[in-house]
């Protein structure tokens, strides 16, 4: 075979590769008539050259029909990749993954650090009308939501307080614009209020920009947006009430007074620590108050009726039909179960895994969860809130800092769909035929 090789010229390997491009349309047995007049017109030049043309045509043939099956597979492998990432093209563009939505969501960004910036005394009414629209759109989401329905989140500690905070911002406005009546609301439960929120905003929501993941700058998801907006916007709220008091009582005097400013105090007068209940006349107090108002309900629902609710199996082995989800058992999923399991309890990740799928928590991880979520928002109250009380400056460090982190949250998830998801599907069907 090698003096076959051998004795081949140029011409004749051109003549064979000439050949192989024309076996290309090589169809159920069926050389093209090009290739056959070729055959017949070179036959003698190759035999005269000691090539036996019938190894030389079968194996041409053998290798165009290897290829011919090579590119069969490849043509279903790739049909399925453009399938796959149309599907995924189709899941992002029905989660509002447009140019409109894109556009607004940058376009609104803008809007609000304008106003916070050139017109801070506006800045509550920005917060008060984008919200009456975000919040319940988020919630159809929720309610809508696959495969359980998510309503149940607003039950959350920050949510809760976004809705305390818009039902005190429109009893001030019913007050001094509706009833005309600004002793409807008297100072003192204004200032209870106010400090309450303060140390909410500055303190528990400002850390949660920090701690959360999912909080993130996501311009086209009206449902990511959302869930920052909650926790961005009341801090910014509350610099422009602390640092900017003066321009809102000139422009909003019917519907805030923001007389008792300048005696406020963070702390009570029994120190830095302090029971629960104490101190109602600072912020601290009155904000620790607010949370144990919440935290205490929010444990009984669990320990009734929630933690069992997305459940997949019930207590006596059967099937459920989970239908609602709560944050607790959202937030369990994403991992934290596993880093419970194995700080607190030396579980394995093989068995957090399985308890992750079936959204079965018992009552330690529960507890273990919430007395976590105390211990947080109590070191945010002094860690955050106190310091944004006393340094405006600190406040808009804070400010600027979560915003960074939470744009950069979102530059890399947009990395992930523009790149990354999709290389991932590629190797994932590529994986499965190479194997």
């Amino acid at each position: 075979m090698s003096s076959e090789r051998s004795s081949l010229t140029k011409a004749d390997v051109d003549r064979a590769n000439l050949l192989e491009a024309e076996l290309m349309g090589f169809d159920q047995g069926n050389i093209t008539e090009p290739a056959r007049e070729y055959n017949s017109q070179s036959s003698n030049t190759m035999q005269e050259n000691g090539v036996d043309l019938q190894k030389v045509f079968a194996g041409n043939v053998r290798k165009v029909m290897q290829d011919n099956v090579k590119r069969k597979g490849d043509k279903e492998i790739l049909n399925r990749v453009l399938k796959e990432i149309e599907m995924i093209s189709a899941k992002r563009m029905s989660e509002g993954l447009n140019q409109w939505n894109f556009s607004f969501g940058v376009f609104n960004c803008f809007f609000i650090v304008y106003i916070f910036g050139a017109h801070p005394e506006h800045l509550w009414l920005v917060y008060l009308v984008e919200g009456m629209y975000m919040i319940p759109r988020k919630f159809y989401n929720m309610w809508h939501a696959k495969p359980l329905n998510q309503a149940l989140y607003y039950l959350d500690f920050c949510w809760s307080m976004n809705f305390t905070a818009f039902a005190l911002i429109l009893l001030l406005v019913f007050s001094g614009v509706v009833a005309h009546d600004e002793g409807l609301v008297s100072d003192v439960a204004r200032k209870s209020f106010f400090n309450a929120m303060m140390g909410v905003a500055c303190g528990t929501l400002m850390g949660a920009n920090i701690v959360l993941p999912f909080v993130a700058c996501m311009f086209h998801d009206v449902n990511t947006m959302t869930g920052l907006f909650i926790h961005l916007m009341p801090p910014m709220v509350m610099y422009t009430f602390m640092w900017h008091s003066a321009e809102i009582k000139e422009h909003w005097p019917y519907i805030f007074h923001l007389t008792y400013l300048e005696g406020l105090k963070y702390f009570p007068e029994e120190g830095i620590f302090f029971t629960p209940g104490d101190g109602l006349d600072s912020v601290a107090g009155s904000s620790v108050a607010l949370y144990f108002l919440w935290w205490i309900p929010y444990v009984c629902f669990q320990l009734l009726i929630g933690i069992d609710l997305p459940k997949k199996i019930k207590d006596d082995g059967t099937p459920a039909k989970p239908v609602w989800d709560t944050v607790f058992h959202s937030t369990m999923r994403q991992g934290l179960c596993i880093t419970l399991g194995k700080v607190f309890r030396g579980r394995s990740k093989k068995d957090s895994i399985a308890l992750c799928m079936e959204n079965d928590f018992d009552l330690i991880d529960f507890f273990i969860y919430m007395i976590c979520h105390l211990i947080a928002a109590m070191a945010a109250f002094y860690l955050i809130g106190y310091p944004c009380f006393v340094s405006q400056e600190f406040h808009l460090f804070m400010i600027i800092f979560v915003t960074w982190l939470v744009v950069a949250r979102g530059a890399k998830r947009y990395t992930y769909y523009t790149t990354k998801m999709y290389a991932r599907v590629l190797r994932q069907h590529f994986a499965d035929h190479f194997s």
